[in-house]
């Protein structure tokens, strides 16, 4: 630590039931210029931290009243931020490994000297202040890896995000494709509230999956009084809702050829006619389609028209799915993570190198939608824990098995050892790199590699030489 940081001044809460090591802790870190408030049960404690939250709690594990694993979970539960350090004279395994798992930043056993204090202090607060130099370095980094609420810094992504930045300043029409889950809703949303003009009007979404047959050509179009059963009043479309604003047509695959004919027309005229009506209504509505279907596949099937597909198609976007830009998925894990913990009052967590090992590997049918999924629940089962743990994961998503071996060539001299060898570090390498965005030092760690050996074989790789 820093001669800067050790005269950093601290709000720390004593909670110890023996009054001379009470006294003798408090008139220490009081000398090391601390503001020290000293209690002699876990309620007083806890008193002193409703009037004043502390920065740091240091509390004896058995001590009357509230004990101090009680008084810990209540702290971190409370004051998420707060560092406590656990100290005991009944120092046992199980005891520490509890109180790890609530939270806790440091276990002293008794009895212990100030200097191991004054230690266990100091690196507490540093990994603290570590971490939230973390959270604001990947709030940064989030904010250069998004557009709007949609995050990637994978090739792929940016790309969709370069598209992004000039179709949502126009009135073109838009299809967007991609799996279930990637998130084309989020693509929707941004091209609706930055275009210059619609962004004021309405964002109005169909999906055209879930609404009966028999009724979607009234919730598209409109219908007036007496059209059919139940038509008790005029009432307009969501076209007409969507005047001078967006009008999202998911699942558009889904739609029958009958109402494809008549979508078509609406899209040519810029007219709509309310079911059982006559009269023409203009609309202003820019249409913006999505589909988790091949539309190429089903024209040339016959199931969805060609002229239809092409006035969609203007201008085409697909999202790529999770398992196509997996360098992506710890921007995102990061980001689930601080969002389902400040959404249940945790405390901020990481993501354990091995954890995030599984979530890579992991192919994610479910896309983006699956892995937030997966984040908020190892989130909520991680606990007062600052460190997501593989056990925390959803039980599928635990025994992921390892990537492929590379095939082996067998030639009439055998096997090239060194060769497969240099193939698979090779594939290895390149690999964390790109889930890494780069980041050397980061991709060795990933490997458990000295960054002095990673880079050496990099370079061996670049000029097109075998790693062994």
């Amino acid at each position: 630590m820093s001669h800067d940081q050790e005269r950093e001044r601290w709000n720390i809460v004593v909670a110890e039931d023996e009054p001379g090591l009470l006294r003798t802790i408090v008139d220490y870190l009081a000398e090391l210029g601390h503001d020290v408030r000293g209690a002699s049960t876990g309620d007083r404690a806890w008193e002193l931290l409703v009037e004043e939250p502390a920065d740091v709690l240091l509390t004896d594990l058995k001590i009357p009243g509230l004990g101090g694993l009680d008084l810990l979970a209540r702290a971190r539960e409370h004051y998420p931020d707060m560092v406590v350090i656990i100290m005991t004279g009944f120092a046992t395994v199980h005891s520490a490994v509890e109180a790890m798992r609530e939270g806790a930043a440091d276990y002293l056993a008794k009895p212990f000297a100030m200097a191991q204090l004054r230690l266990a202090l100091e690196r507490a607060v540093e990994t603290k202040r570590l971490r939230d130099e973390n959270t604001r370095l990947r709030t940064q980094l989030m904010e250069r890896a998004s557009f709007d609420q949609i995050i990637g810094k994978s090739p792929a992504m940016q790309r969709v995000f370069a598209l992004l930045e000039k179709v949502s300043q126009v009135d073109s029409t838009v299809l967007i494709t991609g799996e279930s889950g990637v998130g084309k809703e989020l693509i929707v949303q941004a091209l609706h509230y930055r275009h210059p003009v619609r962004k004021d009007g309405k964002l109005v979404a169909v999906h055209c999956g879930a609404i009966p047959d028999n009724l979607i050509e009234s919730e598209l179009f409109g219908h007036v009084k007496g059209a059919f059963t139940g038509a008790d009043r005029d009432r307009p479309g969501r076209f007409e809702l969507a005047d001078g604003g967006t009008l999202f047509l998911d699942e558009i695959g889904t739609m029958k050829p009958d109402l494809q004919v008549k979508l078509l027309r609406v899209l040519q005229s810029r007219q709509v006619t309310r079911v059982g009506g006559t009269k023409s209504i203009p609309v202003d509505v820019r249409v913006v389609a999505a589909s988790n279907e091949d539309l190429r596949a089903k024209v040339e099937r016959g199931e969805f028209r060609e002229d239809l597909y092409y006035r969609l198609n203007v201008i085409p976007i697909h999202v790529p799915a999770l398992r196509e830009r997996r360098s992506d998925i710890p921007l995102l894990a990061a980001h689930f993570v601080a969002k389902y913990a400040h959404r249940n009052n945790l405390p901020p967590k990481e993501i354990s190198q091995e954890t995030m090992r599984l979530l890579v590997r992991y192919d994610w049918p479910g896309n983006v939608r699956q892995l937030e999924n997966a984040i908020e629940y190892a989130t909520v089962m991680s606990g007062g824990r600052t460190r997501i743990e593989p056990d925390d994961l959803p039980v599928e998503m635990r025994d992921v098995p390892p990537a492929p071996i590379v095939p082996l060539q067998v030639t009439e001299e055998g096997i090239n050892f060194r060769s497969v060898v240099s193939e698979i570090e090779k594939n290895l390498i390149l690999q964390s790199l790109e889930l890494t965005g780069g980041n050397k030092a980061r991709a060795a760690q990933l490997l458990d590699l000295k960054r002095t050996t990673f880079v050496e074989k990099l370079k061996r790789i670049q000029r097109g030489q075998p790693t062994v």
